[in-house]
């Protein structure tokens, strides 16, 4: 049974805290790896160009070959062990980096490794964690815990890329690294604390093959209308999103003639932008319902995009500018949130990794592709037509959705329709 109680007691909920806790503290560790990565491989090893995208390939593959596996693991066995075990792995990963350099020194093979490694027990994990929360919580409480995490994820981010840097000069890039390692120790930890005794997932029926089940959860996201439009939309929304960060620092550096420390700056907006996304989704909902609250964070992403390629160079287009990441970020994770906890309320039990693996499987799966593409009509008509052409591109996912159930959508339904919730494959 899932944890049921009055939203406004979750920092009573101790089991939430632990939860929380354990999740936050690995965001901020990540910053600090980012950081640190770039630092060894541009600085320590002079990385060139490709070895700086090979690094980026191999940290984001693993979301296409796993994450789909990632669910049927998810829904055959108990989240907390998995979690729990990922995170121990992607601390004793990283703190090869320390060691390597103690020892000897770090090589460019051991960071493509570590970048790889990192990410597939990151795919594994954070599929777990996030088809976990729905066991702690429901109802009103699991919207206002997908809240509380927004919040803190937006932060723990934007602290821990500045921390990030404070620690890399501080102590070296390898030191700042064995901080993440033991941050993930720590969410471990955390995770042990919580109580919560989990349900054991449904007997595996007999017959049914591990590539039936990753067939059944494709099936129930592509089926359930609600749940189809919602994932296609974020798929969309991925996709451009990404194809826009892969050139848009190099036109601000370029084009606008940014320093690196304006860049720094602006793109601080975005944590603070996420963070007031994180707070005020849930009155909106209650007052407009999910159907509107979706409908309108997608209808401002272009509009926030607008000023990134309208503005000049100068302190006024770094104000635009920053202003519109700031309020795109904040439409971003008021959608995520939202939207998440639309999709885990509809989802059957049995199907929470499989369903939430898809989901990140068809909005993450072709990320790296969009970066390709981005590079070659940016070469081709040059950086600012490019992302005129993708701020454009950005009114697709909230064409998807108005054409969609999702536009009448006024309250979180409990549970998915019997013949999508009951359709399996064998």
């Amino acid at each position: 049974m899932r944890a049921i109680g009055s939203a406004g007691s979750l920092w009573l909920h101790a089991d939430f805290r632990w939860y929380w806790a354990g999740q936050s503290g690995s965001v901020v560790g990540s910053g600090v790896t980012s950081i640190g990565t770039s630092v060894l491989a541009a600085v320590v090893l002079h990385a060139t160009t490709m070895d700086v995208a090979l690094i980026a390939f191999a940290g984001k593959l693993p979301q296409l070959l796993l994450s789909l596996h990632a669910g049927v693991l998810a829904d055959r066995y108990r989240k907390k062990p998995i979690i729990i075990s990922c995170n121990a792995l992607c601390a004793a990963t990283l703190a090869s980096i320390p060691i390597a350099q103690w020892l000897a020194s770090v090589t460019m093979g051991q960071l493509f490794l570590v970048a790889f490694l990192v990410s597939a027990f990151n795919v594994i994990g954070s599929n777990a964690a996030i088809s976990y929360l729905p066991t702690l919580l429901s109802g009103e409480q699991l919207k206002e815990g997908n809240s509380k995490l927004g919040a803190s994820n937006s932060l723990a981010d934007l602290a821990g890329n500045n921390l990030g840097g404070l620690l890399v000069t501080a102590f070296g890039a390898a030191r700042a690294i064995a901080l993440d390692a033991l941050s993930y120790l720590l969410s471990a930890w955390c995770l042990l604390r919580v109580r919560h005794r989990e349900p054991a997932p449904e007997p595996r029926r007999t017959g049914v093959s591990h590539w039936a089940e990753i067939r059944e959860g494709l099936d129930y996201t592509l089926t359930q209308p609600v749940v189809r439009a919602i994932v296609l939309a974020n798929s969309a929304t991925s996709f451009v999103l990404a194809a826009s960060s892969a050139l848009s620092s190099l036109y601000l550096l370029r084009n606008l003639a940014w320093s690196p420390t304006a860049l720094g700056l602006v793109m601080g907006a975005g944590g603070v932008g996420g963070f007031i996304g994180a707070l005020v989704w849930r009155p909106l909902e209650r007052r407009w319902g999910p159907g509107r609250v979706m409908l309108t964070a997608l209808a401002l992403n272009p509009l926030a995009q607008l000023p990134l390629v309208l503005a000049g160079p100068g302190l006024a287009g770094q104000l635009a500018i920053g202003t519109g990441m700031a309020l795109q970020t904040c439409a971003a994770v008021a959608h995520g949130s939202l939207q998440r906890s639309v999709r885990q309320e509809l989802c059957p039990v049995h199907m929470q990794g499989r369903a939430q693996s898809t989901g990140a499987f068809l909005a993450f799966g072709l990320r790296p592709y969009a970066a390709l593409i981005a590079g070659g009509l940016g070469t081709w008509i040059g950086l600012r037509p490019t992302l005129t052409v993708i701020t454009c591109a950005l009114f697709v996912p909230f064409g998807v959705l108005w054409q969609s159930p999702v536009r009448a959508l006024r309250s979180i339904p409990l549970q998915a329709p019997a013949s999508a919730e009951s359709r399996s494959l064998s």
